[in-house]
């Protein structure tokens, strides 16, 4: 999943951006690992989905024309999908702490009697802007106990924390869901605010590794833009080839960063982890399973040769590729003992059962006749 991220990251954002990303793989894989450890039931999630796939949005969006109307019809559902009843939400919340100003949110979620939750509303097709989440941080900060802030129209839900200041909501949500475009991974991330699993210290760790990582990457896209002179020291002093670190060298070093550099460095960076991940990897049955299935869609067409189907398993993820080439990946498959995931180029698809496969078989023929071009 993380190497998808980083291809797609190459072709929207440029290749800098991308091997930014590509040198915190190892630290995104640790992140990975240490996130979020509720177990929540494949069902779950798969009757969150279906309820929101069911949901008459288009006929609710017509019963909206005012904010109170936006939250019978819009927001009170979507929490109810979450399992949270009416009495969990508790209207015009009193956003009181010590002698400030008494000020009331649109609605509270109190958990365990402790943690709070504020969601604001607007109106159905509002425009959910700065000034409103700047509303929005003015009741969080004067809520004991906020952990979590959501604002919404209905339609957008924007999950906030104060990641970075305490008692001061971050500039950017820390996750987004969207009634009218939504993914299989944003379903399973909605899933961890359903009131039978959702567990605030786990959420607001992971909003802070998100922040951490979000930061460092710009952090490090900023020095390859603009090499530092501190950044420039360290590669000299460990270059086998002494020269001064002159001015001169210091130019000649800052025109050596550039794509075409970083593109061989991502090339190497990428062999050196498939040797690297091939100490401790264990090979599933479903895997090999998966693999033989997928094998025998793709030779079915005559300009598909079977000799040139190969699979390499990572820690993380199961290669089926052609000519063994990292480049040339036709699929990628990511089975956990919760889901099973298969990745198509950019596109991802949640597999209920192995056979599922099955279903892509056009998806998996036309990839792979691409990358045999």
């Amino acid at each position: 999943m993380l190497n998808i991220a980083i291809e797609r990251i190459m072709q929207q954002k440029g290749l800098l951006k991308a091997m930014c990303r590509f040198i915190l793989l190892d630290l995104i894989i640790i992140i990975k690992n240490s996130k979020m450890a509720t177990n929540i039931p494949k069902q779950a999630i798969n009757q969150l989905k279906k309820l929101l796939d069911n949901f008459k949005l288009t006929e609710a969006i017509e019963l909206c024309s005012n904010e109170a109307q936006t939250r019978k019809f819009l927001i009170e559902p979507f929490f109810e999908m979450l399992n949270f009843v009416s009495n969990d939400l508790i209207p015009e919340y009193n956003a009181d702490f010590g002698n400030r100003i008494s000020q009331k949110i649109d609605y509270a979620i109190i958990l365990n009697k402790k943690d709070t939750i504020l969601i604001e509303a607007k109106k159905y097709n509002s425009r959910l802007t700065d000034k409103e989440a700047g509303q929005l941080n003015g009741y969080f900060g004067n809520t004991k106990n906020s952990k979590i802030a959501i604002l919404t129209n209905g339609i957008e839900y924007r999950f906030y924390s104060d990641v970075i200041d305490p008692n001061v909501i971050d500039s950017k949500p820390f996750f987004i869901f969207n009634l009218n475009s939504y993914t299989e991974s944003d379903i399973e991330t909605l899933t961890k605010f359903d009131k039978r699993y959702i567990l605030v210290k786990e959420i607001i760790q992971t909003a802070q590794e998100s922040v951490f990582v979000e930061d460092f990457e710009n952090a490090l896209l900023k020095e390859l833009l603009a090499p530092s002179k501190d950044l420039l020291k360290i590669i000299h002093r460990n270059m086998n080839f002494k020269t001064k670190f002159n001015d001169e060298t210091q130019s000649k070093m800052i025109s050596l960063i550039n794509s075409s550099l970083l593109k061989s460095l991502y090339d190497k960076k990428v062999i050196n982890e498939s040797n690297s991940n091939s100490l401790g990897v264990v090979t599933t049955e479903s895997e090999i399973q998966a693999y033989h299935m997928i094998r025998t869609l793709l030779i079915q067409n005559k300009k598909v040769p079977n000799e040139r189907i190969f699979y390499k398993d990572f820690k993380s993820f199961f290669n089926i590729s052609i000519d063994d080439s990292t480049k040339k990946v036709i699929c990628k498959l990511m089975f956990s003992d919760s889901k099973m995931k298969l990745s198509i180029e950019n596109n991802e698809y949640l597999l209920e059962h192995l056979d599922d496969v099955l279903k892509y078989k056009n998806e998996l023929t036309n990839r792979a006749l691409f990358l045999l071009q």
